[in-house]
């Protein structure tokens, strides 16, 4: 079993959506998230809610899958960001952690 993590900007959300189902994964969670450049900006934290132009708006994708599902999404990820790495600044992030135990 592996934790399968897959990070998008938000305009990429769709495209990941459409991978998860070209694999055939049954299950997922994916969650917004708002990240930071902290080299080139470092967010005033007591201000935070004024700041709403900085930042990228993300998705994050997660699901447990059989070793085999987890390889043919990377390497699936791995060729989406060979086509594209020359007119997109944003790869897909992709990750697989291995689950040691569970109940």
């Amino acid at each position: 079993m592996k934790l399968l993590i897959i990070l998008s900007i938000a305009e990429f959300a769709d495209e990941v959506r459409q991978l998860m189902a070209r694999n055939k994964v049954p299950v997922y969670s994916e969650t917004e998230m708002h990240g930071f450049r902290t080299e080139r900006y470092q967010p005033d934290v007591r201000s935070w809610f004024s700041q709403s132009d900085y930042g990228v708006y993300s998705t994050l994708f997660f699901s447990f899958q059989e070793e085999a599902t987890v390889a043919r999404i990377l390497e699936e990820v791995r060729e989406y960001n060979r086509k594209w790495e020359k007119t997109r600044d944003n790869p897909l992030h992709a990750f697989q952690v291995p689950v040691e135990a569970y109940a």
